[in-house]
């Protein structure tokens, strides 16, 4: 297929069910806000969500339809799939354009500079639909990309024959970003997607992105698209959100910020506003535990919230002060109890084998686990993600290749821990955690 392309921008998210037993499936909406901000400029967009085909028919249906750029949106582990995928694609597709973005792209832009045509780091809401806009205007001239001007697209990455030019990203302040429309969830395939939680959640549940960025510097934590400034949309805009989401089908929120509950006011003024609106919507979220009072705890239950995710992380405040957490031991504890007091579901995420940690604080956060009504516990150990402190401590970016790695208990990074002995640890605390959980009252009998 080598005809000209046509004046359509090909979304991918370049992830393949392989159904994980721990997999949360929901629709990408990074890609949902791209095809809306295209869509508002008067550009034709494909939603190619990989998530329900296979390899073979995402191909074929992106070449189909002969589209002038295709943008791949690039997280963390599925970074295979996208070079896989640009390789095929490249084969069927000699004058399309290939922009790759996300979270990896925008930590090791020069990993996918060499192989993609443009790379986008950051928030690219305002930087890709304008430079796609500026492209088709220029009857999509292959030499474009060699001989723009940066500054006019923050964030832009472009490896010309060696010659590499860039711009800084751009963390966009709430005006503009409140200027921006709705993302676009009719590219999904709601149905299967509906099917897919249900049979793992019971839930019909769907992603929701309220706020924007975290001020808190996790040292494992990597905060590549939406940086450290947080920002929040005014209410009526979530709503409109929010019943655009109900039309669709589904009964539960994921809300799927970082720090949803970071702005106690804000969260107040939110489920004050769920209560009002009779909302027909229960919802699960993040939540810091430090910033929470058992008042505010409660309106969250009026307000139909049923689970929080908590990360815990360890047992030891020592622990705790090497992942730079700003949280102690103490305030985990407590915010377990509110919730549950409350009412409200909790799932804790725990991190060992954290270097510079001891085995006695590895026990330490399995005593902890074991103490707590959780209704969930997640174990992992540390995955060093590009552009993170603890990344540059201990991985080597030339060396490290592992980008597949997820919910294994397997070191990418030179560990002073034997793994068999933390996996073995991890296993027992987990069936000890579920057998407690059957025998409190009214514990599920299945253990999930």
């Amino acid at each position: 297929m080598t005809g000209p392309p046509g004046p359509v921008v090909a979304l991918v998210y370049p992830y393949f069910r392989c159904r994980d037993p721990v997999e949360k499936l929901f629709p990408p909406l990074g890609i949902a806000y791209l095809a809306a901000e295209l869509k508002q400029l008067g550009i034709p967009v494909l939603v190619a969500d990989c998530t329900f085909e296979t390899f073979e028919e995402a191909i074929d249906r992106i070449a189909r339809v002969r589209p002038a750029v295709v943008g791949f949106s690039v997280m963390v582990t599925m970074s295979g799939n996208a070079f896989e995928m640009l390789k095929e694609l490249r084969k069927r597709l000699p004058k399309t354009l290939f922009a790759a973005g996300g979270p990896l792209p925008s930590v090791h832009p020069a990993m996918f500079g060499e192989a993609f045509d443009l790379v986008f780091c950051g928030e690219c809401d305002v930087t890709f639909p304008s430079f796609c806009h500026d492209y088709l205007s220029r009857g999509c001239d292959p030499d474009y990309p060699k001989i723009l001007d940066p500054a006019s697209y923050p964030g832009i990455y472009v490896n010309a024959g060696g010659k590499v030019v860039s711009s800084q990203p751009r963390h966009y302040p709430q005006a503009i970003l409140d200027d921006l429309p709705l993302p676009d969830r009719s590219g999904f395939d709601h149905d299967r997607y509906q099917a897919a939680v249900k049979e793992t959640t019971g839930l019909l549940q769907t992603s929701l992105i309220v706020t924007r960025g975290c001020p808190f510097a996790c040292d494992f934590c990597s905060r590549p698209v939406f940086g450290n400034l947080f920002r929040k949309p005014p209410l009526e805009k979530v709503f409109h959100e929010i019943d655009e989401i109900v039309s669709l089908g589904y009964d539960t929120l994921w809300i799927a910020d970082d720090c949803f509950t970071l702005d106690p006011a804000y969260l107040a003024d939110f489920c004050t506003e769920m209560i009002d609106r009779g909302v027909p919507l229960g919802w699960t979220c993040l939540s810091r535990i430090d910033r929470l009072d058992r008042d505010l705890v409660g309106l969250m239950k009026r307000a139909g919230c049923i689970r929080v995710y908590l990360g815990l992380e360890s047992g030891s405040d020592e622990t705790l002060k090497l992942m730079n957490k700003q949280t102690t031991v103490m305030q985990g504890i407590r915010a377990v109890d509110l919730f549950s007091r409350a009412g409200i579901g909790t799932a804790g995420f725990f991190m060992v084998g954290y270097p510079g940690e001891t085995r006695e604080s590895i026990e330490k956060t399995f005593r902890l686990a074991l103490s707590l009504p959780l209704d969930e516990a997640w174990f992992t150990v540390p995955l060093p993600l590009p552009g993170t402190p603890l990344f540059s401590r201990v991985a080597v970016l030339e060396d490290w290749e592992d980008w597949e790695t997820s919910n294994q208990v397997k070191f990418v990074f030179p560990s002073e821990f034997d793994e068999q002995w933390l996996r073995s640890r991890i296993n027992d605390t987990l069936d000890e955690f579920r057998k407690r959980k059957r025998d409190r009252p009214g514990g599920c009998p299945t253990g999930r």
